[in-house]
Formats: C-alpha cells, sequence, structure tokens
C-alpha cells in the first residue's frame, strides 16, 4: 500500500468515521479504523457492531492495499501535522506516515479481522429525503426518547413507512413526540425501530444533498447515504409501544398560549418543582392560566400568564422537564394545547407549523 494525500481531507475523513469506533473496545481490532486504498480511490472505515460508518476520501493511490490501524494514536498524529500533502505506506506490520519533518509509524491488524460493513445498491433503497427536513423531524422528535436500556425499544425511533411518507415517533412511557416527513417511499416496506444515536449521527453528518436511506432485512439493519458517507445500523428488536392509543382524540379543554410567555413561566415553577418530581400544577380558568409549584422544605411559586381558552376550565399536574424539553424546540410564537380530564394526557402543538404532535402524561397527585 502506498497513498498520498492532503492530510486535512484525511483527517476529515478520520473524524467521521471515528464516532463509530469502540470507546471501550471488546475485540482490539474495534478500536482501529480500517483503511483501504483502491484503484477507485481510498475509503476509510470503522464499526463497534452496532453503528458502521464508511468514507470516501480523496487521495492518490499509489499502491493499493487494506489494513486496519489504530484509530485514536493515528488520529492524534495526524491532527499534529500541518495541512499538506502525507504519504503513507505499509511496510510488513507497520504503517508508515510521513510528512516534511515528521514520521510516524503504527502496528496494525489485518484486514481479515475487522468486521464487515455491508455495500448498498440502489436496489435496497426506500426513500430519499431532504437534510434539512429530516434535522427539523429528528429535533422534534428524538429527545422524547428513552436514555436508559431498561426498555431498550424505547430508546429508538420508530420510523413507520406509510404511502406518501415517513411518520417518526418516540416515546420513554411518560410522553410521545410524533412527527411527518412527505416522501416517495418504497411500496410494502415494514416499519423499522432505528436506535436513537444512529438517527443522530445521521443529522449531524447532513449536507445539502438528499440523504438516501436503505434496509438490509437479511442483516437486520438499516443504512443512510450522506453524499460520500455510508452509516448502517443495527435495528433495535421488539414491539414499539401502540402509539396510537396514546394520542388523545378529543380534548374538553383547549388553550392558545404566548410560547416565550409560558417558557418563562414554566422555567419559574420548575426552580421549586424540581425537589418534588418537578410537578407544576396548571390551572385554566377564564382567560388566564396559573401555574403553581412547591418544595417541601424550601417555598413554593405562583406565575400567572394570560390565555385564550376553549372549553372547560381544568386543573392538571404535569412534569416541568417534560413541557420544559419540548418548549426548547418550538419556533413559532403561539402554542396549542389541548387537555381533557386531570388523568387525561395533554397535546401539544406549534401553532406555527401543520405538522407535529407532542403529548404529555399527566401526573395524579
Amino acid at each position: 500500500m502506498k497513498i498520498e494525500v492532503l492530510q486535512e481531507q484525511l483527517l476529515g475523513g478520520l473524524s467521521v468515521v471515528s464516532r463509530a469506533v469502540a470507546s471501550r473496545a471488546q475485540l482490539p481490532v474495534l478500536s482501529h479504523i480500517l483503511i483501504e486504498a483502491k484503484n477507485d480511490g481510498l475509503t476509510l472505515s470503522a464499526t463497534d457492531l452496532e453503528i458502521g460508518i464508511k468514507i470516501r476520501v480523496s487521495a492518490k493511490v499509489i499502491e493499493e492495499g487494506v489494513v486496519a490501524v489504530p484509530a485514536k494514536m493515528f488520529g492524534e498524529f495526524l491532527g499534529s501535522l500541518n495541512p499538506g500533502k502525507v504519504e503513507i505506506k505499509l511496510e510488513k506490520d507497520s504503517i508508515i506516515l510521513t510528512a516534511p519533518g515528521y514520521r510516524g509509524k503504527f502496528q496494525t491488524i489485518s484486514a481479515d479481522e475487522f468486521p464487515q460493513i455491508v455495500e448498498v445498491d440502489s436496489k435496497t433503497e426506500i426513500c430519499s429525503i431532504n437534510p434539512k427536513e429530516l434535522l427539523s423531524a429528528v429535533e422534534r422528535v428524538v429527545f422524547a426518547s428513552a436514555k436508559d436500556t431498561l426498555r431498550p425499544v424505547l430508546t429508538g425511533v420508530l420510523w413507520e413507512f406509510l404511502n406518501k411518507g415517513v411518520r417518526l415517533v418516540s416515546t420513554d412511557g411518560f410522553r410521545l413526540a410524533v412527527e411527518d416527513l412527505v416522501t416517495e417511499t418504497k411500496e410494502g416496506q415494514s416499519n423499522l425501530l432505528v436506535p436513537s444515536r444512529a438517527v443522530m449521527e445521521v443529522v449531524r453528518l447532513a449536507k445539502d444533498s438528499l440523504i438516501k436511506i436503505g434496509h438490509l432485512p437479511a442483516t437486520n439493519q438499516i443504512y443512510f447515504v450522506v453524499e460520500e458517507t455510508l452509516i448502517v445500523s443495527q435495528l433495535l428488536s421488539g414491539n414499539f409501544p401502540d402509539y396510537q392509543k396514546i394520542l388523545p382524540k378529543e380534548f374538553t379543554t383547549e388553550v392558545m398560549v404566548n410560547k416565550d410567555e409560558l417558557l418563562q413561566a414554566i422555567k419559574a415553577t420548575h426552580i421549586f418543582a424540581r425537589d418534588n418530581s418537578n410537578m407544576v400544577r396548571w390551572q385554566v380558568e377564564d382567560s388566564k392560566l396559573v401555574l403553581l409549584s412547591s418544595s417541601p422544605e424550601r417555598g413554593e411559586c405562583r406565575v400567572e400568564i394570560p390565555v385564550t381558552l376553549e372549553g372547560d376550565d381544568l386543573e392538571i399536574i404535569f412534569n416541568a422537564k417534560y413541557v420544559l424539553d419540548y418548549l426548547s424546540i418550538v419556533s413559532g410564537e403561539t402554542l396549542w394545547v389541548g387537555m381533557g380530564t386531570k388523568l387525561s394526557p395533554g397535546m401539544f402543538r406549534d401553532k406555527s407549523r401543520e405538522n407535529g404532535q407532542y403529548v404529555v402524561m399527566p401526573i395524579n397527585a
């Protein structure tokens, strides 16, 4: 193997694939990056067996070869060099990286030990999605997925493929977020449960080009193509909750409220609610919303803000943190909130968007 490549190009590729390098590798090879030099160019790959990332890098391939190099050391040394041309060549079991005045020698592992990242083609493609639209949708759902692994199915985002689009759904059992994307999809495609981490990696790498999405049933994987980058992820197994049963269909109390005023009020009441399971009591009556919270040992808070009310007066308790999480990603000025009884889930919608639903279960106290 012998390659000539720009330091900045190679470093950029390494920074992308390094996201898939195992931090606590069960196998030594999982702490390595695979370098493949072929006639058609240079490819870098990394995987932790859950997510695999592969990227093509512009380079001059003088001699072909494939080898695995230690990711952390190789990347740190490359990052210490100045921009410009570097040379990489394989000598026996070592990679030699040279630049003007610098020479680094790294022990390698045989490429045969490196887990294979599947090749993909257009036959397995499901759809293509605008990156800005995907980023917006993911931002509005992924925060509602579970962070612990007690119930693995709740740590992912459900991709439900409809006739003319894709619906993204996430829940941690206490709240639910739903977003729809308009796109042409493959007919008969089954729903996929994708780890939240994989979804976040995709939007982090998103550029201006359409993101291609495909399904590999034989290996139970989903893949995303972002320009010259391929992200492959194992799918989660298990039954995702029937979210349609959670979505409230009727509301006896509907409120229109200024988002910034509600955000400020929830922030204030949350200060006192933190010591009391984040409980904030909502009292809706006439043309106002009264928010009440208390700390058993430190004090209490009351905030009143104006609202437009349709329907009945209501008293209900929500987890302030769950409401704050949603308000932090809302872009519109006005929020619609639909509620039923004090034990029925409340629904939140950004009035500036036709799409998007966020549901929070109330606290019975």
